[in-house]
């Protein structure tokens, strides 16, 4: 009797070791399999997001180099700018508008207002141009345009109210572009395609620009000071004689990229 209780007992034991030693290498089984499956899952992961990432940088690169549209409204609008004005031209405003943002870009690459405060084409630009470029001295900024290339230009609207009538030239055009500014994004040895909006105005009437005609005011060449009255040829702080600028002429008055 006692000795098949012991028989028992040791079977039961043997069973229970037996089972230890199973659910034991089970344990380690699955712990492998699982830092396996981790593993890969994590790999798969880590190449997903370096996927996105790489698609969205490709996205971005792809827009950059992506030969742009003009807004071009040329038809509708030339024949009723011709009405008002039968001396317009418009290749010659497109020209112009092409010159002035050559002058521009080379005054800002090379931080150098000169390029662009004599010229009679830039009279209501020149300060705008200048103060960006003191702007851009004193921040430590640059910016390189290189190997510019003009594709097409076209009116896109055209407006004339309170003495003033103002067209809007729409450019495409393409340059390799270096900054350390913050706020643009570029993409080193690759052209970049663009669009650009200039604005001219003609002053058809002097007397009804109102307090518009402080806004194409001009400065004293010889001190500096602004002169407020247009039909002022001599400077009221210094007494200086100012060349009165040609208001009935088309001038540029704004430009600004706006495909970015």
């Amino acid at each position: 009797m006692h000795f098949f209780m012991f028989f028992m007992i040791a079977i039961f034991i043997t069973f229970i070791t037996i089972g230890v030693v199973i659910l034991t290498i089970i344990s380690k089984f699955k712990s492998a399999v699982g830092d396996v499956i981790d593993k890969e899952v994590g790999e798969i992961g880590n190449n997903s997001f370096k996927d996105i990432v790489s698609a969205m940088h490709n996205l971005e690169q792809a827009e950059y180099t992506r030969e742009k549209t003009v807004k071009d409204m040329t038809s509708v609008l030339e024949n009723e700018i011709l009405r008002d004005f039968p001396d317009f031209n418009k290749n010659y405003i497109f020209s112009v508008c092409q010159s002035n943002l050559l002058k521009i870009f080379n005054a800002i690459e090379e931080k150098d207002i000169t390029r662009v405060s004599e010229d009679e084409n830039l009279a209501y630009l020149k300060d705008y141009v200048s103060e960006k470029i003191e702007d851009m001295k004193s921040s430590g900024i640059r910016e390189k345009f290189d190997d510019i290339q003009f594709y097409k230009h076209a009116i896109c609207s055209y407006a004339k109210k309170q003495g003033i009538a103002t067209v809007k030239i729409s450019s495409t055009l393409s340059y390799y572009y270096d900054t350390n500014r913050k706020d643009k994004k570029f993409f080193p040895g690759t052209r970049k395609q663009t669009r650009y909006m200039s604005e001219f105005v003609y002053i058809y009437d002097e007397a009804k620009i109102g307090n518009s005609k402080l806004s194409f005011s001009t400065h004293c060449p010889n001190c500096g000071a602004p002169l407020k009255n247009i039909k002022n040829n001599i400077c009221e702080y210094c007494s200086s004689y100012v060349e009165k600028v040609n208001h009935k002429i088309w001038k540029m008055t704004s430009y600004k990229e706006d495909y970015k």
